[in-house]
């Protein structure tokens, strides 16, 4: 009887709704004493080839620049010592296009050779993704890629897509679909749009579009702010947005000079975590002013944090707001 009642507990427990909040927090602190990212987001360089209205591109002050090697270098090495056993997420974007950057390859292979067990990925505006581009890309060990497409009309796409070309876009896309079969590679394709009041109403020409093309399709609000109140934001298309955001406690972000930010909406470093080259990862990631995100972000207390205390975006342990 106690062995009946034992497997049902067990079954009980797996059966319920996780929180993951409170697992992912209980995993890192009772196990390793630190809180320690899954999630590394680099940006490799913050110069784009567009200005898309729902973007911070045009935001942003603080200078442009290409993540220089020693600081890549440095930050893959750090992961190397925890990245054992479980692997972790590497996105080489942010406020930039990655294609831009000489140096994108060069890092993959980096990556993969110290982190074994980790995953690569990057979004793509995919205008700059010519033959060779996708050749290489293909070629490489890139384990998933992001083409992000606002729009199934040139009009709608280049009235947000401001400074790109939707025909030469949505053909370089399809050419990379084709030369991917050709090639016969598994890497994962998501088609990414953001919404706002101009392309709502494409949506499902945009699941008919590329539905039988890529693996995923990946339809996601505007952030607030980005867009006036009379257009679509807040959260996932369909999604409960959930009670606290997970980012400070799974995500470690740098930007291309080695400062360390809270999220990816804190655009212009306003919080100033720390920088690479001064300290080590975990000694950020685990110092006094991360920390008092964190508490704020548990006791759902974040009135005085910037920009969290008029976000109106909450983020998942699964990433899913920054696939």
């Amino acid at each position: 009887m106690k062995g009946i009642i034992a497997r049902f507990k067990a079954n009980l427990f797996f059966a319920l709704p996780v929180n993951r909040y409170i697992v992912n927090i209980l995993k890192h602190r009772l196990f390793s004493g630190l809180y320690i990212p899954q999630v590394i987001q680099l940006e490799v360089t913050n110069y784009c080839n567009a200005k898309c209205i729902l973007c911070p591109y045009t935001k942003i002050t603080r200078p442009k620049g290409y993540m220089p090697w020693h600081i890549f270098e440095k930050i893959i090495n750090e992961c190397s010592q925890f990245e054992k056993g479980r692997g972790l997420k590497l996105i080489l974007h942010k406020d930039g296009e990655p294609l831009m950057d000489p140096l994108l390859f060069k890092r993959i292979d980096y990556i993969k050779e110290k982190l074994k067990k980790s995953t690569v990925h990057f979004n793509t505006n995919a205008m700059l993704l010519n033959e060779d581009k996708a050749i290489n890309i293909l070629n490489s060990p890139l384990d998933s890629i992001t083409f992000s497409v606002d729009g199934t009309s040139k009009e709608t796409y280049e009235k947000i897509r401001e400074g790109l070309k939707y025909d030469a876009v949505v053909k370089n896309i399809n050419n990379f679909f084709n030369k991917k079969k050709e090639l016969n590679k598994k890497i994962h394709i998501t088609m990414q749009m953001v919404l706002n009041k101009d392309n709502m109403h494409e949506i499902g020409k945009y699941k008919k579009l590329w539905g039988d093309k890529a693996d995923r399709i990946f339809i996601k609000n505007a952030h607030n702010f980005l867009v006036q109140k009379t257009s679509f934001h807040g959260g996932v298309l369909g999604e409960k947005q959930l009670s606290r955001c997970m980012q400070t406690f799974n995500l470690m972000l740098f930007y291309w000079n080695g400062d360390v930010a809270l999220c990816c909406w804190d655009y212009d470093n306003l919080v100033g975590l720390g920088n690479i080259e001064k300290d080590s990862l975990l000694g950020i990631y685990n110092n006094d002013k991360f920390n008092k995100v964190r508490n704020a972000m548990k006791n759902k207390n974040c009135k005085d944090i910037v920009p969290c205390n008029i976000c109106s975006q909450i983020y998942g342990k699964d990433g899913r707001q920054w696939a």
